[in-house]
């Protein structure tokens, strides 16, 4: 993703999210950013899904059920994406004690398939966020695209803490 994303991110700093983030680099559904808006909190990126994906990958394929990319999947792609907003627009460092969580699901509207083979162009947008010294919550607009359509529509919350357990 690094070298995939530079015209849009430093390499180093990218690489530095992928390295100390809370989850290896392949957990990260998220394979190329194209634009990261600091000014308008949005993130535009790509999701290849010819990559290797945890579901997707363990179909049992056919006429009537063809490969795609699933509902946990489209979902974790968000999760990377708040991850995203919450280190580059907010100062979320995972190596300085940071931690975040999906904390809420208020809509999930899949429009379509998503299928494998054709790239899932990702939109991410903040519409409500505040932000202490030790937590940040953030509320996610996501449009997900394949081929000018829409696959996936979410409004979802996302919670960031440093130096706390949640439980």
């Amino acid at each position: 993703m690094t070298e995939r994303s530079r015209e849009a991110v430093p390499p180093i700093e990218l690489q530095n999210f992928l390295d100390t983030f809370l989850y290896t680099e392949e957990s990260v559904l998220v394979d190329e950013i194209l634009r990261l808006d600091a000014d308008e909190r949005k993130i535009e990126a790509i999701l290849d899904t010819t990559r290797s994906l945890p579901f997707a990958a363990s179909q049992r394929v056919s006429e009537l059920h063809p490969a795609h990319v699933s509902a946990g999947e489209l979902l974790m792609t968000t999760g990377s994406l708040g991850c995203l907003h919450a280190y580059f627009f907010h100062g979320c460092r995972w190596n300085q004690g940071w931690a975040g969580f999906g904390n809420r699901v208020h809509r999930a509207d899949f429009k379509r398939i998503a299928l494998v083979g054709p790239p899932v162009e990702l939109l991410s947008s903040e519409t409500r966020t505040r932000v202490g010294a030790s937590r940040v919550v953030i509320r996610f607009s996501f449009e997900f695209r394949q081929g000018g359509q829409l696959v996936y529509v979410g409004d979802q919350s996302a919670m960031f803490v440093k130096g706390k357990v949640v439980g």
